[in-house]
């Protein structure tokens, strides 16, 4: 939600400048620097809430009762609190760096402080946008993947042991004549029986939630190492003189890179949806749902 948010007020001046030819921002500076705001509060709560769901399936889907018990709603609760802080506060320098500059014949909303470049580039690129995430996120990823490889389904023998309990307590009655209650019997038979079925449900839908998420992680992954690639790069060579082309070929490069970088955001839709067979059929109950919302009407014309 806060990425939606933040990619379409990043986006807004853009599309108002494609049709008007201004978009606002070299005119008003509140709308300068509120724009680069927004845009990387919600870049950075979309990358550390995919980190903070990572780091629940990693103790949702542990063996270890007291891992498991940190998988809450309190903490959950908590956590996306921290998150939420944390993206507001990081692009505060946006609000305070960026102006209107009117040096280049037109005003521009831009930022040219080292101040900024060194905090941003330094800090905010490594920690929370490329290196940091990604190192946590297969981390985290793989342990949930050995988490998952790791759990033990209830087999069918175990089923068979359950359902011969009716059968053993009358086998035992008729053996030594204490009188065999049938009822109660076959009540908690079906009770256990219930409380499988449902455990197993909870894993199956467990297992499936954490594969969303492991192939989440990947497609971000691949597409922000060459985003790592890139800064490490422009770090080594930013003293090194550079001719034409290759100042070319490195923007071709950091704009690849850019777009890159923005595509797990737009294909998680998809991710879920060839991943879980769950989330194929709650998608497809919707759309059946809304056909016949649209069908009724017109039936009863």
């Amino acid at each position: 939600m806060g990425n939606c948010v933040g990619i379409l007020l990043f986006m807004l001046p853009t599309v108002v400048g494609l049709i008007i030819g201004k978009n606002g921002t070299e005119t008003y500076l509140w709308w300068c620097k509120l724009t680069y705001y927004c845009g990387d509060v919600g870049f950075a709560l979309s990358i550390l809430t995919l980190c903070l769901a990572s780091i629940d399936r990693y103790h949702a889907t542990s063996r270890n009762v007291l891992r498991r018990q940190r998988s809450s709603m309190k903490v959950a609760k908590i956590s996306s609190l921290v998150v939420i802080l944390t993206s507001l506060l990081l692009p505060i320098p946006d609000l305070l760096y960026y102006y209107i500059d009117n040096s280049f014949g037109e005003p521009m909303c831009i930022n040219v402080s080292a101040i900024y470049y060194i905090y941003y580039s330094y800090f905010v690129s490594i920690t929370v946008y490329s290196m940091g995430p990604l190192i946590l996120l297969i981390i985290f990823g793989i342990l949930t993947y050995h988490n998952l490889k790791s759990i033990q389904h209830v087999t069918p023998h175990e089923r068979m042991a359950v359902t011969n309990v009716g059968t053993a307590g009358h086998s035992i009655s008729n053996f030594t004549g204490a009188p065999n209650n049938d009822n109660n019997n076959h009540v908690i038979i079906d009770q256990q029986n219930r409380q499988k079925k449902m455990n197993i449900s909870k894993q199956r839908i467990d297992g499936q939630f954490s594969m969303m998420l492991i192939l989440q992680i990947l497609c971000f992954s691949i597409a922000t190492l060459p985003v790592c690639i890139k800064f490490a790069y422009s770090t080594i060579t930013m003293n090194y003189p550079k001719s034409d082309m290759s100042q070319a070929i490195e923007g071709l490069f950091t704009a690849i890179t850019y777009v890159l970088s923005s595509t797990p955001f737009c294909i998680s839709f998809y991710v879920y949806y060839v991943s879980s067979s769950t989330y194929r059929r709650n998608v497809k109950k919707i759309l059946w749902k809304k056909r016949q919302a649209q069908i009724s009407p017109t039936v009863r014309a």
